[in-house]
């Protein structure tokens, strides 16, 4: 797609506008500080969360932020992505090492796959997809592929025209998400693109049970994904956070090595 046309359907798809402002504070709940910053973070269904470090190893804590298992990679690199919708196999990208690494259970020997055995020259970003493949996002020229990992063969490949700085990319049932510094893009299964959505200052975004969570410095907006439309928005602390999570009745907000824990409430 050429990039007035990409740009033209930006345009015309701005969905999450700031309006439905609900009458709703934050209340810090908890706060404390860990060694080092993150540098990748996730929640699980449970409200568990996970934080990835530039040394490569990874901590899982409940969503009251006790921690609960580590893991350690012996090869050492920034972990880029952490994705833990199943959570018995957390599935982790590394972006310097180009590499994948899939646990089981934070207890058997991982499995490690080099991006460069996938058919892949230089991956952007990567995620699992529901049916056990992984969706990988290439560079110079900008592709996006589906890859089986077992047979380390490309079932798919489309080209692509989005921004060169990849946040994060999210399979979740039909759909895919990419988000960069424009705002969060829709594909469907098959690597089409459906329709892009300017969201300025965004910091990251979470799929659950239909529910599309957009945080960005300023606000969380909630999107739902079967009546396309802003469902609920609600302005943030003034933390100036790095990133958020939604956990399961709680919100953790991560500046540096700062870990915040707020519970929103109706005024």
């Amino acid at each position: 797609m050429a990039n007035k046309q990409f740009l033209k359907l930006l345009k015309i798809s701005i969905l999450f506008l700031p309006s439905l402002i609900s009458a709703q504070n934050w209340e810090k709940i908890n706060e404390f500080n860990i060694k080092n910053a993150p540098t990748s973070y996730a929640a699980d269904i449970q409200g568990n969360f996970y934080l990835g470090f530039a040394d490569g190893s990874l901590a899982k804590y409940n969503s009251r932020g006790i921690l609960q298992e580590n893991y350690s990679l012996s090869n050492v690199s920034a972990i880029s992505l952490i994705d833990v919708q199943n959570n018995l196999k957390p599935f982790l990208f590394y972006f310097d090492n180009q590499q994948i690494t899939v646990l089981d259970r934070f207890s058997s020997v991982p499995k490690n796959y080099d991006i460069s055995d996938l058919g892949v020259q230089f991956g952007m970003m990567a995620c699992p997809s529901p049916d056990g493949d992984f969706w990988m996002v290439e560079n110079n020229p900008q592709r996006l592929k589906k890859i089986n990992p077992l047979r380390k063969a490309i079932v798919l490949e489309v080209q692509i025209s989005i921004g060169d700085s990849i946040k994060k990319i999210q399979a979740y049932q039909n759909l895919l998400f990419i988000a960069d510094e424009m705002g969060i893009h829709f594909f469907d299964q098959f690597g089409g693109f459906l329709r892009s959505h300017l969201i300025q200052g965004l910091l990251n975004f979470q799929v659950r049970d239909g529910i599309l969570f957009v945080y960005t410095n300023e606000e969380l907006r909630e999107y739902s994904l079967s009546k396309s439309e802003v469902l609920n928005s609600v302005k943030l602390p003034e933390l100036k956070p790095d990133a958020i999570l939604k956990l399961k009745d709680n919100s953790l907000f991560i500046r540096n090595k700062k870990l915040t824990f707020y519970q929103l409430n109706e005024n």
